[in-house]
């Protein structure tokens, strides 16, 4: 019998390395493999009770206990480091209102630390229809009502400005009656949004100064100084000129204010009271010593000067429109304070 050679069939070298896989794919398929071992590897130990959570750090704020948060983190029984889903633990934290961001962090061989970040009080806010106050978040969010005994026989307005001083914050009054406040929510209310805007655009020296915001609508946005000053302040816009007027004013004519208007910036007015005794107020009473101006003991009050069309169930808008545009100050409409009483010749002027 004949031999049958290799030749014979065509099996050369050259045709064995043709039938081979290309090494780059030879490779990417050995990575492949690789990366499905690890897979299928971490996933059997995620089902297995290795490195289980023995311990849960949670520091307290000051307005959630270290029992609060685990309880609403509700971490389960049988987590482990590898299957412990923080997603999950975020959401449900984030879900009570006075919690802002979450950060849940792993340590070796079983420790899991939460940390949670605190919403601000920015400001307590009066809400006439309901006759209730709310307190509102630096970023704008509803974080729960004030405790309803706190309210009980007293008037809405000053018993909220009390509490602001006392958590050393804003009071947001005179708000429109379609505010309707739901814990942890956003306001989308334009004139609270605008009380926000200003009190973050003003600088800190203006900032520091104010007590209170009456936000009946954009237009009539206006505020009062922990000095009794009101300032009708109007839409948020033209913020750097208006806090430059403000500042122009109160230099020129110190501790003798009692109302200014830079709804438009370029014709501001205000209303002085010629009197040197005329001392600074507290925020919630003026103390004038003698010189007790009537403007100034309304504003200091966190309410507007009578007159003024902002007190009650009425507008502070109609005070403010009075002198926007012809820049002068409309003492005789009855729209702004008055100064005080006529021994202390209240002055009411215009600037060009």
């Amino acid at each position: 019998m004949g031999h049958l050679s290799v030749a014979g069939l065509g099996l050369t070298d050259q045709s064995k390395s043709q039938r081979a896989l290309p090494r780059p794919l030879l490779w990417a398929l050995v990575a492949l493999v690789a990366v499905g071992v690890i897979i299928g590897g971490l996933f059997a130990l995620s089902l297995t009770p290795i490195l289980p959570v023995q311990q849960i750090n949670a520091e307290a704020t000051n307005h959630l206990t270290q029992e609060n948060i685990l309880k609403l983190a509700a971490v389960p029984d049988n987590a482990t480091l590898l299957n412990v889903d923080t997603a999950k633990i975020e959401e449900n934290l984030v879900k009570n209102p006075w919690v802002k961001s979450v950060h849940v962090s792993r340590k070796f061989p079983g420790e899991l630390t939460i940390s949670v970040e605190e919403r601000q009080v920015f400001a307590i806010v009066t809400i006439p229809s309901g006759n209730s106050a709310w307190y509102l978040s630096e970023d704008g969010a509803w974080i729960e009502p004030m405790p309803a005994q706190a309210l009980d026989g007293g008037d809405l307005v000053q018993v909220a400005l009390a509490q602001a001083k006392e958590d050393g914050c804003l009071l947001i009054r005179d708000t429109p009656s379609t505010v309707d406040p739901k814990a942890g929510a956003k306001t989308t209310d334009a004139p609270i949004l605008d009380c926000i805007q200003y009190q973050t655009t003003f600088s800190q020296g203006l900032a520091s100064q104010i007590v209170s915001y009456s936000a009946a609508s954009e237009e009539a946005i206006s505020c009062v100084l922990s000095s009794g000053l009101e300032i009708s302040l109007g839409a948020p816009n033209q913020i750097s000129s208006k806090e430059a007027v403000i500042n122009e004013l109160m230099g020129a004519h110190p501790n003798q204010l009692t109302y200014i208007n830079v709804r438009n910036p370029a014709k501001p007015s205000y209303r002085q009271i010629s009197s040197s005794s005329v001392g600074a107020g507290t925020g919630v009473v003026a103390s004038n010593d003698g010189a007790a101006a009537q403007g100034q003991e309304a504003a200091a009050s966190g309410q507007p000067a009578q007159g003024q069309g902002a007190s009650g169930s009425q507008s502070g808008s109609e005070g403010a429109q009075g002198s926007e545009g012809s820049g002068s100050s409309q003492g005789n409409g009855g729209s702004e304070p008055t100064g005080g009483s006529d021994s202390q010749n209240p002055q009411d002027q215009t600037t060009s």
